[in-house]
């Protein structure tokens, strides 16, 4: 097995890519941060030093070791001055298009030793089309990670048709280092916590479409019945309706009818109204005095129920190997206080 690496290369220098250079940093590593301008490349260094300053000011670092993390992390426009042949990894961390990581990946192949692996944060993307614009898809793997990475624990490994295992286990060993909890994944459109997470929302929403029920209570009715932390509706909001929809559409045209919303969110992003983001959306921007009292516990049971149904699909397809990989995935990746499986997984112990 490969030794954990020393030096990395981050491309794409905006929230999670600047966020996932801090965490390796902050485990020792050296990194190299790449955009395509040096604006961008200089916002991302700002918020590594950012999250340090945080941390500071909360008695978790000192100054000198806030310091001690920012310096690891070089900015670039240009992986091949910066040494990137260097780095034993580099992990793409840019927009969800896959034109553009195509590129990113036939130029990282060209400038990457051979034996560099490479890895997607893409959150459901195909890392065996990534894999393939390379001459080393066996090297190729996702590593998603969740925002924001700084904080949250969880990074899905993602396994594409020709990701060799050796490379899978590299880059499980390689989150841990970074003090993640890897779940390995097979390739699937949404991987694992998407699909279950979107398929619960979505069940939510159709839900108190036909029943009318107002949104706060709906909310109310999902925390109070099960281990979610937020209910669908703040949640929506939080994600940023533009991107739930673009997600949802999706996996509605790679699973068909159990990811129909009955045109909910479609509805609001049409209408400008995108969650917090916008100041506007199910409950961003609604008078404050929409009332929490009602009992909808027929959403939260269907909200549940979707979740559970949607992670023994992704176990019997062989996504996940057990059912403690999506508890873990989602109680880890979404804050649940157990995951939607629970009973399977107390069968399987």
């Amino acid at each position: 097995m490969s030794s954990p690496p020393t030096r990395m290369a981050v491309v794409g220098a905006g929230l999670m890519g600047s966020e996932i250079a801090q965490v390796a940093a902050a485990a020792g590593c050296e990194v190299v941060l790449a955009d395509v301008s040096q604006k961008l490349v200089d916002r991302g260094l700002a918020r590594v030093r950012e999250i340090g300053d945080r941390r500071v000011a909360r008695g978790r670092w000192t100054a000198e070791q806030a310091e001690e993390v920012a310096t690891r992390v070089q900015g670039t426009t240009d992986l091949d001055e910066a040494g990137a042949s260097g780095c034993s990894v580099a992990i793409e961390a840019v927009t969800e298009r896959m034109e553009v990581k195509r590129a990113i990946f036939r130029g990282l192949d060209e400038v990457l030793d051979e034996e560099a692996m490479l890895a997607s944060n893409t959150s459901g993307l195909s890392i065996t089309e990534l894999g393939r614009a390379t001459a080393r898809p066996a090297q190729v793997v996702g590593l998603h990670f969740f925002n924001p990475a700084s904080v949250m624990r969880l990074v899905e490994v993602v396994r594409g048709e020709d990701t060799a295992e050796a490379t899978v286990e590299r880059a499980a060993m390689l989150a841990e280092t970074l003090g993640k909890t890897p779940v390995r994944v097979r390739e699937c459109p949404g991987f694992l916590v998407n699909r279950i997470l979107v398929r619960a929302l979505c069940a939510a929403y159709r839900a108190a479409q036909a029943s009318g029920a107002p949104r706060a209570v709906v909310d109310v009715a999902v925390v109070a019945g099960g281990p979610a932390p937020m209910g669908p509706f703040e949640l929506g909001d939080l994600i940023g309706l533009d991107t739930l929809e673009h997600i949802r559409r999706d996996l509605a045209a790679a699973y068909g009818d159990r990811f129909d919303d009955a045109g909910v969110v479609g509805a609001h992003v049409s209408a400008g109204r995108l969650g917090r983001k916008s100041g506007a959306g199910f409950r961003a921007g609604v008078d404050a005095g929409e009332t929490e009292a009602g009992d909808d516990g027929a959403a939260a049971e269907q909200f549940y129920a979707a979740a559970a149904d949607e992670a023994r699909r992704c176990l019997q397809e062989g996504v996940v190997a057990s059912a403690d990989d999506a508890n873990v995935a989602m109680r880890l990746g979404c804050g649940w206080e157990h995951g939607p499986l629970g009973a399977e997984a107390a069968a399987e112990r």
